[in-house]
């Protein structure tokens, strides 16, 4: 007997009543379907039942030693679990392009902050697939991001502007939402005379031997900004060499607490007690009017953490 046309029978087949009698070519017998699917024997057969009902025509002859496909069941099983494939591999497709955010992030920032903020979001909108995409250099991050490579970027800043904290402001329209504020603390060595009483920034500033990494590091720019632009500040290389440094007692640095908290917990460091100015871990991102709903969404939930 002949299929009937997609017309008639389109609308009331059952992709799961399908998908077990694609299975039931595929493995052979009832039971290794049933097996295979976590179905009962009993529902493999009625399910294929269902299929041949709505479709008007057997698809499967049935004897003593089961089922086994019609010639005209089989090619169209074999047509259907084509058609099918093709429509998985499609909705992954779309599932993984629309629902997959890229985020550029600070190297320096990546590793200490982000987790946690990460985990925050995923226990708030656990759908939502945030890829995190490392980079040392602000610049190059920011030029991602204009260029569509990101969806959003997330770096330290302050103020009301993008770009307050010292850097360029990027070229094509965007917009921020601070995430969570970054405290700031201006570290000593043990037994420096700046620690154990409350200390001027004035007094910092003009007193101070300041290290630092570079001129491009936001921690140095948070120092500028605080002090003023014309305050001297040696660089001596990384974080590690910037803790070390300071902890031998050749000089002061602003730097933020997750990177010291360990090194004032061990008593390697002490705070200075002045009123060092927080940051804020910014999240940025390209203002078009084609923004996609899995990035409205997760800046949303960010702003909710």
């Amino acid at each position: 007997m002949p299929l009937p046309s997609p017309v008639a029978y389109t609308a009331r087949v059952n992709v799961d009543h399908l998908r077990t009698a694609i299975a039931l070519v595929q493995h052979g017998t009832v039971n290794r379907t049933a097996a295979v699917q976590g179905l009962a024997a009993s529902s493999v057969s009625d399910r294929v039942r269902r299929l041949e009902a709505d479709l008007g025509a057997p698809l499967f002859t049935r004897d003593r030693s089961g089922m086994r496909p019609t010639v005209a069941g089989r090619a169209y099983l074999a047509a259907a679990g084509s058609a099918l494939e093709a429509l998985d591999a499609a909705a992954e497709q779309l599932t993984s392009a629309d629902s997959v955010v890229v985020v550029g992030a600070q190297a320096s920032i990546a590793d200490a902050l982000l987790p946690g903020v990460l985990d925050d979001l995923r226990r708030r909108r656990p759908e939502l697939v945030a890829q995190l995409r490392p980079e040392p250099d602000r610049a190059k991050l920011l030029s991602a991001l204009e260029r569509g490579e990101l969806d959003a970027a997330l770096l330290l800043d302050t103020g009301s502007r993008i770009g307050e904290l010292g850097y360029a402001e990027p070229e094509v329209p965007t917009a921020f939402v601070d995430v969570r504020e970054v405290p700031m603390v201006t570290v000593a060595s043990a037994g420096h005379p700046l620690l154990g009483r409350p200390v001027a920034a004035a007094e910092i500033r003009d007193g101070a031997t300041l290290v630092g990494q570079e001129s491009r590091c936001s921690f140095w720019l948070a120092t500028q900004r605080w002090l003023g632009p014309e305050v001297d500040l040696i660089s001596v290389g990384g974080l590690a060499q910037v803790r070390e440094w300071v902890a031998a007692g050749r000089g002061v640095a602003v730097l933020p607490d997750f990177v010291v908290r360990g090194d004032l917990e061990a008593g390697r460091l002490g705070a200075v007690d002045t009123a060092t100015p927080p940051l804020q871990l910014r999240l940025l991102w390209r203002e078009t009017p084609d923004e996609s709903e899995p990035l409205r969404s997760l800046l949303y939930a960010l702003s909710q953490v």
